[in-house]
């Protein structure tokens, strides 16, 4: 089976059982209901995470040659759609979604042998090894890349959206520079998520069958992107540096950290809910939800793209390294001038749109 048809085949199963499992859905109780934070329209049922993942089931095993770690894969991915939809239903402790994170994390390192063993020569002075440390920095990466992607769950399509920029970034990677390395994957993934954007996206059409992904969803995604990034970065054939990586996903990382230490300034837990994402001041300065993910999505793309070809240019990871500490630091700018900035933007669109 080509790569062409398996994702075919995967964007179908996503939509079929969009469908079929609503019903299932209903009955177990796996809703999603409107009141206080959450201002969507009517009852809606969380199964895109395991629509997605159902997807990617049903045609990983069928192509030639298998994907390096298939099995690991699709074990840990399961995990993790499963103890996200247990979470859906019944919100369990954040304590057993780290616990399930860091085993996910470990069959990625144990399972598939994809580990970090060095941070790259991101100092100016050489390679940086992990040594025994690289095993526990692998895990935490992948914890923070899962948790950065669920934490982006707050908008219909947004989760989505970046993960979908991030993964055509890998596949456009590993095409032109990669040999192929990690394209399977990146591509069905990228089927099963437009697939699932279809009953996601926010637009009149799909209204009636709007779907959520849940944890399950977001935490498969964030999964897959880490392991993506892994495979390219520290996988058999290496195609970028391990500073490079972290551009893939440099959004959805920024603003997890950011929101953590937020937080914590505030004496909350770092895992407690609130609204001051980005894509949160970017619905306060006047955004509608698919401008905003217009932005963010295509945020990522770029900041993506501008890692991978500045390395492939033969920009130094020191460099590499620098841009990613900027790039932080205005995102951190932009979101604790959020009230200010939101005021600012929604004065220059109400004069642009008096002027037309």
């Amino acid at each position: 089976m080509s790569r062409i048809e398996a994702a075919l085949i995967a964007f179908t199963v996503v939509l079929l059982f969009a469908f079929a499992l609503r019903p299932v859905a209903h009955a177990v109780g796996l809703l999603d209901r409107p009141g206080g934070r959450k201002t969507h329209v009517g009852v809606v049922p969380i199964i895109g995470g395991l629509c997605m993942y159902l997807g990617m089931l049903a045609v990983l095993p069928l192509v030639e040659p298998p994907i390096h770690g298939q099995a690991p894969f699709l074990v840990a991915a399961g995990l993790l759609v499963a103890v996200g939809a247990i979470d859906d239903r019944f919100d369990l402790l954040p304590a057993v979604k780290l616990m399930t994170q860091g085993t996910a994390a470990l069959i990625l390192c144990l399972g598939a042998g994809l580990v970090a063993r060095d941070l790259g020569n991101i100092l100016f002075f050489g390679d940086i090894p992990l040594g025994f440390l690289a095993l526990p920095f692998t895990v935490l990466v992948t914890i923070s890349v899962i948790n950065a992607f669920n934490m982006l769950d707050g908008i219909d399509g947004l989760a989505g959206s970046v993960a979908l920029a991030s993964l055509v970034v890998v596949a456009i990677t590993s095409l032109l520079f990669g040999g192929g390395a990690g394209l399977t994957l990146a591509v069905i993934a990228i089927a099963a998520v437009v697939g699932f954007l279809v009953v996601n996206f926010p637009a009149k059409f799909n209204r009636p069958v709007r779907t959520f992904m849940g944890d399950a969803g977001s935490t498969m995604l964030g999964f897959t992107v880490v392991w993506l990034g892994l495979r390219l970065a520290h996988g058999p054939e290496s195609v970028i540096s391990p500073v490079t990586a972290l551009w893939i996903a440099a959004l959805p990382i920024f603003d997890l950290f950011i929101s953590f230490g937020r937080r914590l300034s505030k004496g909350q837990s770092p895992l407690a809910p609130d609204r001051e994402h980005f894509h949160h001041i970017l619905q306060r300065a006047g955004l509608t939800d698919r401008q905003v993910l217009l932005v963010m999505g295509g945020g990522a793309f770029v900041v993506g793209m501008t890692g991978v070809l500045a390395h492939r240019a033969g920009v130094s990871d020191g460099v590499l390294f620098l841009g990613l500490i900027a790039l932080g630091l205005a995102q951190l700018w932009t979101i604790r001038r959020a009230w200010r900035l939101a005021r600012w933007i929604g004065r220059r669109r109400r004069q642009l749109l008096a002027r037309m």
